[in-house]
């Protein structure tokens, strides 16, 4: 069943990727998860598009590695943390390739891949990516 379910190898073929939904003001990704954010933590909490963001103008980058990628994403949010008192904190960043989902680490060198990641503000763990070198 759950191979019926794709949940157990999703594949390209079988997954449908798309837009995700955002406030408009934050860029905060829209998720029945942000119900739990208190007003302090509503203001933290668009850390995570802001780390991912980094990744994306990081990418634009000759040369630029995977794991250099990963080094802005988190080291914005932990200058975030140093400023913050709500409990924020990373729980992982990382690159994959857009066909195989592997991790990629070395030089992007034209490569399609997904940025994604997850942050934890407060008691709410929030999950986010974005697109790199590709568009839908």
């Amino acid at each position: 069943m759950l191979k019926d379910l794709l949940i157990s190898h999703p594949t390209p073929e079988n997954m449908h990727i798309i837009r995700t939904s955002r406030d408009s003001r934050t860029n905060l990704a829209l998720s029945s998860r942000n119900a739990y954010l208190s007003s302090e933590e509503l203001e933290v909490a668009p850390v995570l598009y802001q780390a991912l963001s980094a990744a994306k103008e990081g990418f634009k980058e000759d040369g630029i590695t995977g794991e250099e990628l990963i080094e802005r994403a988190t080291g914005l949010v932990e200058e975030a943390i140093a400023k913050s008192n709500v409990g924020l904190r990373v729980d992982y960043f990382e690159v994959f390739d857009k066909e195989t989902f592997e991790p990629v680490r070395g030089a992007m060198d034209g490569r399609e891949v997904v940025v994604a990641g997850a942050v934890w503000v407060g008691k709410t763990r929030l999950i986010d990516n974005l697109l790199l070198g590709w568009e839908m």
